[in-house]
């Protein structure tokens, strides 16, 4: 296929430069990637991946002793017997999001 069209796009030059690492690790240039990305919207019809807002930050753990907490309050919680049967809190996760 032939490439005689240039496109110009403004990005931040922190990812840029952190697309560019990635990239670089596969051995694909960013114009490469790009040619990649805009024939898998030709061919999916629309983006070749999932768009959505990021989890909840009560949801993502930033560090092993936030984790330490999160995981010994889980362990109160057992012992004191505030649990639900499994297929509740799956039901729970798909309704609050979207699983």
């Amino acid at each position: 296929m032939t490439k005689n069209e240039t496109i110009h796009v403004r990005v931040n030059s922190t990812v840029k430069n952190n697309a560019e690492a990635a990239l670089d690790m596969l051995g694909i240039s960013v114009s490469e990637a790009i040619n990649m990305f805009l024939c898998q919207v030709s061919l999916v019809g629309g983006i070749p991946f999932e768009v959505k807002l990021p989890a909840p930050a009560r949801v993502i753990v930033r560090s092993e002793e936030e984790l330490d907490g999160k995981l010994n309050a889980s362990d109160r919680d057992i012992a004191e017997g505030r649990t639900v049967p499994a297929d509740e809190a799956f039901a729970r996760l798909e309704d609050k999001y979207g699983l």
